[in-house]
């Protein structure tokens, strides 16, 4: 289900370029590297991201990053040359055992949606918005969109909140 929402966000939207963070063992690259035209993955656990990328070394149109995807971000951003589609892990690295900034959600989401492309995002995992524990609940990650950037439409299906333009009617 996750990769034909990301398909279709991307063919619905003619996105050519996927940014993801939370690369995991490259399920979503994997699947979309005949999809897009450049997929940026970022993954937070080394022994993940070198994993990644030797298993993705022969795809010039993929790049995996390793770090924090706050400090990772601009620099991906930095290099896009048009509109792409977000595919955010809205965990924070809890099954790893790491606790982490609780504000990283936030800080990426005002990264994208500040930067002057108007990308889409797709946030996996809206049920880990718990409101609870430093985490923001779905309503406040909706509201702190709508608030700061008013054209920006918010809506949760199948556990993926979705953050796209208003006129997209989508």
């Amino acid at each position: 289900l996750k990769q034909k929402v990301v398909q279709e966000y991307g063919k619905k939207f003619a996105l050519k370029t996927l940014v993801e963070t939370g690369t995991y063992y490259g399920e979503m690259v994997a699947a979309m590297k005949g999809r897009f035209d450049r997929i940026y993955s970022i993954e937070f656990v080394p022994e993940l991201a070198e994993r990644a990328k030797r298993k993705f070394a022969r795809y010039s149109q993929v790049r995996i990053f390793c770090g924090d995807s706050r400090l990772v971000m601009p620099e991906v951003l930095a290099q896009l040359k048009g509109p792409a589609l977000f595919w955010l892990d809205a965990g924070y690295y809890g099954w790893v055992g790491i606790r982490t900034n609780e504000q990283r959600l936030s800080a990426e989401l005002q990264m994208i949606l500040s930067h002057p492309f108007p990308h889409m995002i797709l946030l996996d995992d809206a049920r880990g918005l718990t409101g609870r524990d430093g985490i923001p609940s779905v309503e406040d990650v909706k509201n702190d969109v709508q608030s700061k950037f008013p054209q920006r439409s918010v809506e949760v299906k199948y556990d993926i909140m979705r953050i796209t333009l208003r006129s997209s009617g989508n």
